[in-house]
């Protein structure tokens, strides 16, 4: 009975809200009527009482004149609703739902049908008040409606004035919203919502219907104040709904002919409105994608403030869903972000304009530290993630548009604050760890040359690897000297770039360029006078450097080593290039230069170094034709093998002597080219082998093929083919087979 009821009332409400104009006319009538006869009823009383007062007859109507009336009641209503066809005419130009709102305007309709039915009632006076002797109609015609209508025209036409004002439109239109979202908390809408789609349908337009003024008013406004409020209040819209959400019928989420009606969803399949359903998250979606579509406008429109304030109110409702625990809507909050990068990224590209990127940085990571404050470790890395993703994209396009370097600077400035914060809320180090190391990757795109990203190096103007530093800095002075390292590591890896000369008078630019700098930059910027590359801890400075050149020196043995191991990738690239008639894809000719760069910056001179081919040499070329044979490659496990290896024969040997021996080894083996002639090299050197080496040694040194062969975990025909081979040679009761996929290679005796 009681959801019958509900329903009931629901309908008259929704019915009341559709037809308001009719019913407003109804209800004036029907209380001038209601009126006009109290009114009568009463009239011997009033009568006698003006009578009495002021010696005036009411009764007699020709003892007063009432023939000017009419014409008072024609100026009026003219006058009122030419002022309304005037102002609303014009207001709707720049406010096109205003007609909309006005025609459901209470106040509004309830004094225009007013004035319209009292002047009809004025004009039946004329004709009938004397046939039916109805002297106290045209008195209240004339003394009381005609009193009432011109006290209030002009407090009206000004409500009407401030009513079309733009903002107001925008404030009017939210508080329908606000208080439909607010409505549908209320057990009765929960019944009649579950016994009536059409119900739910059009509480879905309503609420969407409304969103789509707003989104309209933002395209037709040019004015800023009116732009930031709507922006604001589409903002508190979703916050209180995302608050109310929890509480809401979940008949109300079914997608239903309205939603996929809406021109926000009428490109999505099938499946995305399942997902939608189940994650009924409609109403965030589409609020969302309104939000980016005026990200869209605003910075084509060079409004760079207001396109900034859109991020700023996504942190605010990324709060409310954290405090409403809805993952969900703060997936899609992610999503926004990440999609507002896109549109910066696009723009700064085509417009060489990097504010927008500058400002939305800014607000992004200020969404993260509020997943800090919350202990979301999941969100953070997400966030870190998409920060390097965006980072290593604009890097590598930085090179066409060198302004967008700052821009690297200043995400990589972002998450230093957050590290920071980190640290203060004392999350787990391998954490604090595992997201320093993606901050350490945000100036290296997978796959992409440093060579004119790095000449901000070779100047001592690179801004991220500063910031960098800036951070290394803190984590001294906290103690943390472990993450202080891994930034010192990270740094050395631009050692792989230039000669140990040019790299220890980079790191002494960098720091100096640290220890001058104040917190306020020497400009004026969309952030005031901050300087992103202040560092408060300069006292820090010195134990850095001797961290750093203290690391520096293993650092480059170990590139020494690899350098005769890159000259092997170059040489298969020159082979591939011949194979292919000296053509090489773009991939291939940037390796091809990366390589090349690396070697040179290892260059020496070896002028006066004998080059004596010994028995050592022919251990490393089969240690080499082992690991390079197979697959042309070697990587970094199966390297360290071929050292180790090396060590067992030669114990004594130090890292210049190993370089030196396998510089020599691998220039061999470029230098004869083909396959046949480095097969018939391995055979030498194996006869050598064996007449060199004790039986010991040599079943030693198959333990070490097997080693290499077993390195990268997957073992090739021709590593067990080669190693055979060696047996052979030697004559050796040995044995080895291909194993099964997951097994490792062994000797067989």
């Amino acid at each position: 009975m009681m959801e019958k009821i509900y329903e009931t009332l629901v309908r008259l409400n929704s019915l009341q809200f559709k037809y308001r104009t009719i019913i407003s006319f109804v209800l004036v009538l029907l209380m001038m009527i209601f009126i006009d006869i109290i009114f009568y009823s009463n009239f011997q009383l009033i009568a006698d009482f003006f009578l009495r007062k002021f010696d005036v007859n009411l009764s007699n109507p020709d003892a007063i004149d009432l023939t000017f009336a009419p014409e008072i009641w024609g100026g009026v209503l003219a006058m009122v609703l030419g002022t309304l066809i005037i102002v609303i005419a014009i207001a709707a130009e720049s406010s096109p739902k205003l007609m909309d709102l006005f025609v459901k305007d209470w106040l509004s309709l309830v004094y225009v049908w007013f004035l319209i039915l009292a002047s009809l009632h004025a004009v039946l006076i004329m004709f009938y008040v004397a046939p039916l002797d109805r002297a106290s109609s045209s008195v209240l015609n004339t003394y009381v409606y005609l009193f009432l209508a011109s006290l209030f025209t002009l407090p009206y036409i000004f409500y009407i004035l401030l009513y079309s004002k733009t903002s107001n439109v925008v404030s009017t239109i939210s508080s329908i919203i606000k208080k439909f979202i607010n409505n549908m908390r209320k057990p009765m809408i929960h019944s009649a919502m579950k016994n009536d789609t059409a119900i739910v349908g059009e509480y879905q337009k309503e609420i969407m219907g409304s969103l789509d003024q707003l989104d309209d008013l933002l395209a037709f406004t040019e004015f800023k104040e009116t732009q930031t409020e709507i922006i604001r209040q589409i903002s508190q819209i979703i916050q209180l709904y995302i608050k109310k959400k929890s509480s809401f019928d979940n008949t109300f989420f079914l997608l239903t002919n309205t939603i996929k009606s809406n021109a926000t969803f009428r490109t999505y399949t099938e499946i995305q409105y399942k997902e939608m359903a189940e994650s009924k998250t409609f109403y965030e979606v589409k609020t969302f994608r309104l939000l980016g579509s005026a990200y869209i406008k605003m910075i084509a429109n060079d409004r760079f403030d207001i396109a900034s304030l859109i991020p700023a109110e996504m942190v605010d409702i990324g709060k409310t869903c954290l405090d409403a625990k809805d993952d969900i809507a703060l997936g899609h909050v992610n999503i926004r972000f990440n999609t507002l990068f896109r549109f910066a990224i696009k723009h700064a590209y085509k417009n060489n304009e990097p504010r927008n990127l500058y400002n939305l940085a800014f607000h992004y990571a200020n969404m993260i530290q509020e997943y800090i404050k919350a202990d979301r470790v999941d969100m953070a890395k997400y966030c870190y993630d998409k920060f390097k993703f965006y980072a290593n994209d604009i890097y590598k396009n930085a090179e066409s548009n060198p302004g967008l370097y700052f821009v690297v600077d200043t995400l990589t400035f972002e998450l230093k604050k957050c590290q920071v914060l980190i640290h203060d809320k004392k999350w787990k180090d391998d954490d604090q760890l595992d997201l320093l190391k993606m901050i350490l990757q945000l100036d290296k795109p997978p796959g992409y040359s440093k060579d004119d990203v790095d000449k901000g190096i070779l100047g001592g103007n690179n801004g991220t690897r500063r910031i960098q530093i800036g951070l290394a800095l803190f984590y001294l002075s906290v103690e943390k000297n472990e993450f202080a390292k891994a930034i010192a590591e990270d740094y050395l890896d631009d050692l792989a770039y230039f000669d140990e000369k040019t790299f220890k008078a980079n790191a002494n630019t960098q720091c100096f360029l640290l220890s001058i700098f104040g917190p306020q930059f020497w400009e004026d910027t969309d952030r005031g006078t901050l300087n992103i590359y202040f560092a408060p801890e300069k006292e820090q400075i010195e134990p850095f450097k001797e961290l750093l050149f203290s690391l520096m020196d293993k650092r480059l043995e170990a590139l020494q080593r690899d350098v005769k191991f890159l000259s092997l990738e170059v040489d298969k690239l020159m082979q591939k290039r011949q194979r292919q008639d000296g053509y090489l894809n773009d991939a291939d000719k940037d390796q091809m230069e990366d390589l090349q760069r690396k070697i040179a910056a290892r260059a020496n001179n070896d002028e006066d170094v004998v080059t004596t081919w010994t028995t050592n040499n022919d251990i490393l070329y089969s240690l080499l034709c082992i690991a390079f044979f197979a697959d042309e490659e070697i990587d970094e496990s199966e390297k360290d093998i071929i050292y180790d290896s090396y060590k067992i024969f030669v114990p004594k040997v130090n890292n210049e002597n190993f370089n030196h021996d396998f510089g020599l080894t691998t220039s061999k083996f470029i230098d004869l080219k083909t396959e046949d002639l480095r097969q018939k090299q391995f055979d030498k050197s194996l006869l050598k082998i064996k007449e060199e080496l004790t039986i010991d040694n040599i079943k030693q040194l198959v333990s070490c093929y097997v080693d290499i062969a077993n390195a990268d975990d997957f073992i090739h025909e021709k590593e067990v083919s080669l190693i055979n081979h060696a047996i052979e040679i030697w004559n050796l009761d040995l044995k080895i087979n291909k194993p099964k996929s997951g097994k490792k290679l062994e000797i067989k005796k």
